[in-house]
Order: structure tokens, then C-alpha cells, then sequence
């Protein structure tokens, strides 16, 4: 399974990461906190979609990701 991940509004940069553990290691990049990663991995085994509302990230972060 791959896994599409896309921060909005901006819509800067969209990653495909291939693996569970690569989405988790990406958005704990991201500064996300575990327990929301870990809500966000268990909700993409059943479903295709899953937003993580309320994320800020810092203009030093971004830059770190890509964005």
C-alpha cells in the first residue's frame, strides 16, 4: 500500500510514501505528535482518506519536508 500525503491550504508538495512505517517516520518529520500519527495510520486501514486537522508547521519545518 502507498500512502499520498498532501498539507493544505497551500497544497505545497504532495509525498508518496510506500510504506506504514515510512508515513509514521514522515510525519513525526513533521512535528505531528505519536498518538495523532497512530490515529491517522489505524484509520487509513479502513478507509483511503484521513485528515489531520489543527497541524501548524513552522517555515524551518517546511523547509525540512520540501515544501
Amino acid at each position: 500500500m502507498a500512502y499520498d500525503v498532501m498539507f493544505v491550504p497551500t497544497g505545497n508538495g504532495e509525498f508518496r510514501i510506500k510504506t506504514e512505517d515510512g508515513l509514521r517516520a514522515f510525519l513525526s518529520g513533521a512535528t505531528i505528535p505519536a498518538e495523532r500519527i497512530e490515529e491517522a495510520v489505524a484509520a487509513l486501514r479502513s478507509d483511503t482518506e484521513h485528515e489531520i486537522p489543527n497541524v501548524v508547521l513552522t517555515l524551518e519545518r517546511m523547509s525540512k519536508l520540501g515544501l
